[in-house]
């Protein structure tokens, strides 16, 4: 049985088939094959006719000012934390190291955001605590850093470090894979693990130890994002929501998912999987800004979400034992498959400048010089 997952196995050394058999035994195998079957084998296309556009709200309709009060209310009572997505590497940046680690004029993607949540500490002489997710990949370089900048600022209680949770990658052939170090080939298992990783690391009930009620969570790599922005976490306070969602208006083939309602339920339709030009009908592009109720987080780490096919190079070995770099089979889950299980979801959309500005490429779009130049636009570099 072993030689249908793992073809090379019988050319391993006798220490590392010891290794590889335990590794194995730890694994879900009968997920593993489902997912490849459900995913690769016989994927379901997007069906177009049951996606429809999102309701949603601006801020021109809102009463910025009450919500700004209600918001503050709840970070000076302790409620509200803060929840950062840090799993990967500056890989495509020519960066070596966690992507959070990159600086412009000194000023680190971690301690643009760090310095946000300062500020709201200082204005209500309340901690807030900040909880951010790691990788494996990156988790120890991550942990140096904060420690080489004396957690900027925050007092060390206050910083919650967890790691991402892993699926492993396969061969088109639905086989695993070996590492150049002969282990079992495993990686982040996409920001929908974020839910089951926040329970199995004990950060969850961390939370509500504290007394925490609303967590607003973003990405480490927009460079302008405004952490505990007071509409969005206002507006999700006062209406009572589980999930509240920030939203732009999409560039035509922009790399951002779009909110909508899929069968009549709020979920976002992932631009990789959108039929060509279908993005340009949808008016709310996800820019991974959202605030979550605790008995939603509760309620999302229990549920099954499903797996997203991705194409990745990855180094491994070959069924020769040589190390290659070839296309092979990622799986991730995408956390607003959890969406539909909110009982309450608004969606509010703000204008690009000054909320979004991803770091994602070295040169081009999305890169380095947009970054800074929107920084730069913003007075914060």
């Amino acid at each position: 049985m072993i030689t249908e997952w793992i073809p090379q196995f019988d050319r391993l050394a006798e220490n590392y088939q010891q290794k590889v058999e335990e590794q194995l035994e730890t694994l879900p195998l009968d997920e593993i094959r489902e997912t490849y079957e459900e995913v690769y084998v016989n994927p379901e296309p997007v069906d177009m006719t049951t996606v429809e556009e999102v309701p949603f709200v601006s801020r021109e309709e809102l009463d910025s000012e009450q919500l700004t009060d209600t918001a503050k209310e709840a970070i000076k009572n302790g409620e509200v934390a803060a929840l950062l997505m840090a799993g990967g590497q500056g890989t495509r940046l020519e960066h070596p190291g966690p992507k959070g680690t990159f600086s412009f004029d000194g000023l680190s993607l971690f301690e643009l955001q760090a310095k946000q949540i300062k500020a709201a500490e200082h204005a209500f002489g309340r901690p807030v605590q900040w909880y951010i997710m790691t990788s494996d990949i990156n988790h120890t370089e991550t942990l140096s850093f904060f420690r080489e900048h004396n957690h900027f600022g925050f007092e060390e209680d206050n910083i919650h470090f967890f790691r991402q949770e892993h699926f492993p990658a396969l061969s088109k052939d639905g086989g695993l894979l070996l590492t150049e170090n002969k282990d079992i080939l495993l990686t982040p298992n996409g920001n929908g693990g974020i839910f089951s990783a926040l329970k199995t690391s004990g950060m969850l009930e961390d939370m509500k130890e504290r007394g925490i009620r609303h967590v607003f969570m973003n990405n480490v790599d927009n460079a302008v994002v405004k952490v505990l922005d007071p509409v969005l976490l206002g507006l999700h306070v006062s209406e009572d929501n589980d999930v509240t969602s920030k939203s732009i208006l999409p560039k035509p083939g922009e790399s951002v998912g779009r909110l909508s309602l899929v069968n009549g339920e709020k979920s976002v339709v992932e631009y990789t999987e959108l039929p060509e030009g279908a993005g340009e009908k949808f008016q709310n592009g996800n820019i991974g800004i959202h605030v979550f109720g605790m008995e939603y987080l509760d309620k999302a780490a229990a549920v099954k979400v499903p797996y997203h096919l991705a194409l990745k190079k990855l180094e491994h070995m070959n069924e020769n034992m040589l190390l290659v770099k070839d296309e092979v089979l990622k799986f991730e889950k995408f956390y607003f498959d959890a969406f539909r299980h909110a009982r309450k979801h608004m969606t509010l959309q703000v204008d690009r400048k000054g909320e979004f500005s991803p770091l994602k490429n070295k040169v081009g779009k999305d890169s380095i010089e947009t970054a800074y130049n929107d920084l730069k636009d913003e007075g914060i570099v």
